[in-house]
């Protein structure tokens, strides 16, 4: 066997395998190219996670969970991969809170034209399904990638740990800001690009989600949809997200950003109190408590140097440009010309970015 750092010329690298990475790889396997998919983290699918419930086992999506029938590119890859998806619950009253020292506000839902859909068995199944096509033996995690380099007959990627890699084009399949600030190129990407990149924010990085299993759903008992938008927080929006067969259930929203700088405990403390504020005694009654602050996720979030604003450069044209001699192809959800910073831009920028590396 050859040592990893005299590896062959490949056609393709990939670098990240979130859900925009593995469409790309997986589109390449179908025309015939063999991909190598380098990922920093352990495991795959980026800010796409889903966790099992310590208490039934309940689907928990830490990180992408809805879309919508417009989202087209990612329903049609649903159906390719043969994964179902379900409507969110969302029959009931719904609460808002608009005070921390006033009760809150009560409202019927109603009935929507475009119902939001989540996958049948987590999101997570979707990449699942993906690195099972491309074949595992092209994926590789714990590879953080440190520089790009350019050279005569191709691009040489340099991994943290001392691999390189020989190929002829690379898809990076980060978000933006990220990718510029992790990783070196040489020779330096274009000023206009790097500055775009720059000030592209990253969907999600600043969220932290959070998940209260429990063993019934007693809001859907009392009339409850499990809908909450709240202004005095600390949760700002809450979700019923019981799994499809109605054997699992939690509430599943999004805490204020400046929860992130707390404990993981203190969280919990403070999301617990406001379900028994919102829903009564029988909220305190859980089975498993689970967050994730994304802003401390290294491999998505990088800091600001100003303010951003939300989707802020997301599908901007610097980003369909190739970049090194027309080696390099920016991809990644940020960068989709259509729903940036959603699943289904995801999609459709690694559909564009296999489409651009064949046809040069």
């Amino acid at each position: 066997m050859q040592p990893r750092n005299h590896e062959p010329m490949f056609h393709t690298i990939i670098i990240g395998a979130g859900l925009s990475g593995l469409v790309t790889a997986y589109e390449l396997k179908k025309m015939g190219i063999r991909p190598l998919v380098l990922e920093a983290r352990a495991r795959y699918g980026g800010r796409i996670w889903t966790l099992e419930g310590e208490g039934r086992a309940t689907p928990l999506e830490m990180g992408a969970t809805w879309f919508g029938d417009k989202h087209q590119h990612l329903i049609g890859l649903l159906l390719e991969l043969g994964a179902g998806y379900f409507d969110q619950h969302s029959q009931g009253t719904a609460l808002l809170e608009s005070m921390s020292f006033a009760p809150p506000q009560r409202f019927e839902l109603p009935a929507s034209e475009e119902p939001y859909h989540r996958v049948l068995g987590g999101t997570s199944t979707v990449v699942e399904a993906l690195a099972g096509r491309i074949g595992e033996e092209n994926i590789r995690c714990s590879t953080p990638v440190r520089e790009i380099r350019e050279q005569a007959d191709g691009l040489l990627v340099l991994a943290e740990d001392g691999a390189e890699y020989r190929c002829r084009h690379v898809v990076a399949a980060l978000p933006p800001r990220l990718l510029l600030k992790t990783i070196r190129f040489s020779p330096g990407l274009p000023k206009e690009a790097a500055r775009v990149m720059a000030g592209t924010h990253t969907w999600m990085s600043e969220s932290v989600k959070f998940a209260v299993e429990y063993e019934r759903p007693f809001w859907r008992e009392h009339g409850f949809a499990g809908t909450v938008y709240s202004q005095a927080g600390p949760a700002t929006e809450i979700y019923d997200h019981t799994n499809f067969e109605g054997t699992a259930f939690a509430l599943k929203g999004f805490l204020s950003p400046g929860t992130a700088r707390l404990k993981a405990a203190d969280r919990r403390e403070m999301a617990l109190r406001q379900l028994v504020k919102l829903f009564g005694l029988e909220a305190a009654n859980y089975l498993s408590y689970t967050d994730c602050p994304w802003a401390a996720e290294a491999y998505t979030h990088h800091p600001y140097d100003g303010y951003v604003l939300p989707h802020q450069n997301s599908g901007h044209p610097v980003f369909a440009l190739p970049l090194m001699n027309g080696r390099l192809f920016l991809s990644g959800s940020e960068t989709s010309p259509e729903f940036g910073g959603y699943m289904d831009g995801a999609v459709l920028s690694g559909l564009l970015a296999a489409d651009r590396v064949v046809l040069l």
